[in-house]
């Protein structure tokens, strides 16, 4: 690759990171371009040479978030068949990532999203992508369940931590959180099958 190449490349991830970094920090009514470049480090002529309007440029970022949430998450799912971790450390990975920057992205999203259709619009293959890939995901996770039964756990799992993503814009809790995480693993734990082959 080019040095060009590489550079345009580099600004380009800079300045979807700091997109990202602004918008969990500041929400999306303080968004701007010209505070997403301050905090990029690059003029806002690098910044629109790349992203036309904010809108496109946080829906990319926002596919980069989603993207390294199903990577992580099918690293995990590995670690659990290969017996390197258990279920109960790998649902506690996926609320260390969803409690952080991933869900309170999504939550200024969602909220913009809600009063915006050409902004839904746009943004609805994306994530209709991202729970397909949760969905294969998931049945990987738990091929001894038939794939509607582990799309189920799948969303209750997810719509739970959603749930307290949520509430902890108002409780700054972690024990609270914890036990209803342990709550979980235990109702979760019950639906699945045992065996000696099981590594769950």
């Amino acid at each position: 690759m080019k040095w060009q190449q590489q550079k345009s490349l580099a600004t380009r991830e800079k300045v979807l990171r700091a997109a990202l970094v602004c918008l969990e920090r500041d929400g999306f009514h303080h968004l701007s371009l010209v505070r997403v470049a301050s905090e990029a480090e690059v003029s806002k002529g690098a910044l629109t040479h790349h992203f036309s309007s904010k809108d496109e440029l946080i829906t990319l970022a926002m596919e980069v978030l989603l993207d390294e949430f199903v990577q992580t998450l099918r690293a995990s799912v590995d670690d659990v068949h290969a017996g390197r971790v258990s279920l109960d450390e790998c649902l506690d990975g996926i609320w260390h990532f969803m409690s952080g920057q991933l869900y309170m992205v999504t939550l200024e999203i969602a909220l913009k999203a809600r009063h915006e259709a050409a902004f839904k619009s746009a943004l609805t293959p994306l994530v209709q992508h991202f729970h397909a890939q949760l969905n294969d995901i998931w049945i990987r996770l738990f091929p001894d369940l038939t794939p509607e039964r582990a799309q189920v756990l799948m969303n209750l799992t997810m719509n739970l931590l959603r749930g307290m993503g949520t509430q902890s814009v108002f409780r700054e809790d972690p024990s609270y959180f914890n036990e209803l995480l342990d709550t979980w693993k235990n109702i979760l734990d019950q639906q699945l099958p045992r065996g000696k082959d099981h590594k769950y």
